[in-house]
């Protein structure tokens, strides 16, 4: 029996097609590097190569290096790893299994006795209440599909007076929000072809094909700044500091009500629980 196509099933599949074929001619003008998809050990490497400037302006800020830290999204282990250097003790936090088996891998092949890394399969953290003095983590909350949550175990697990100390993005709304960097590099590419064009451009450059309904299932939450920063106030939190990283310093452009999320790359925030 021949498949019933429905003129609205043709035109979708139609429109499917000129938005992926429009997203490969803006390839070609804003041509990607597929050979800069890293393996597990390469993703290591590079987050504790560019740890001292991101844990490092951490540490900087909180005037001191005598802290038990959480590492909230700790990934590969890399800047996690770092950190042990640098303070009494630090737990990495991930929800993903592998990147949690990659990070004890480097720790065992490493001088660290003041690290661990701990998977947390749920949105509740597996740690005591007022367990750490500070909360680090470096491009997470961009993938932390339930906000309100995250920002309630973190105020849990904090000491009174300690702080989240964060810098994360690309955004969802930003021009690589994305993150496939290393398979595509045209602005707003999913803003303007979609969820389907921009994963046949990545499996085309990918020796391992995804398949995906939508964003929130690659990871991507698509919130925007004002969800983080009424998630972040609703857990409890002082917001110490809450800003916009701007795309190529449109500060100006970013704070404009309803085009803002478009030009802000990311958010920079330092968040205390109350004494």
């Amino acid at each position: 029996m021949s498949a019933v196509h429905s003129p609205e099933s043709d035109r979708t599949s139609r429109s499917q097609a000129a938005r992926t074929a429009l997203l490969w001619q803006l390839d070609k003008v804003f041509p990607a590097n597929p050979r800069a998809f890293l393996d597990p050990d390469g993703q290591t490497q590079r987050s504790m190569h560019r740890a001292n400037g991101a844990a490092g302006r951490y540490l900087a800020e909180l005037g001191s290096s005598d802290v038990d830290v959480l590492d909230f999204g700790c990934g590969w282990g890399g800047e996690t790893l770092w950190l042990a250097n640098h303070a009494r003790s630090v737990v990495g936090v991930d929800i993903e299994a592998a990147a949690i088996d990659q990070a004890n891998r480097a720790r065992a092949e490493s001088a660290v006795t003041n690290c661990r890394f701990v998977q947390a399969r749920s949105g509740v953290l597996p740690f005591d209440d007022r367990s750490f003095d500070a909360v680090f983590s470096t491009d997470t909350f961009e993938h932390v599909m339930d906000l309100d949550a995250a920002f309630k175990e973190l105020f849990r697990v904090l000491r009174p007076g300690g702080v989240v100390l964060s810098r994360f993005g690309p955004l969802f709304f930003s021009p690589q929000g994305y993150h496939l960097y290393w398979a595509c590099q045209v602005p707003y590419a999913h803003l303007l072809c979609g969820l389907d064009a921009v994963l046949a451009l990545r499996n085309a450059r990918c020796d391992t094909p995804r398949g995906a309904a939508t964003w929130q299932s690659l990871g991507l939450n698509a919130r925007r700044f004002r969800d983080y920063k009424g998630s972040a106030a609703a857990a409890g939190f002082t917001l110490e500091r809450f800003e916009r990283i701007p795309v190529r310093r449109l500060r100006w452009l970013a704070s404009i009500h309803g085009i803002g999320d478009l030009v802000t790359f990311g958010i920079d925030c330092r968040l205390r629980r109350p004494h």
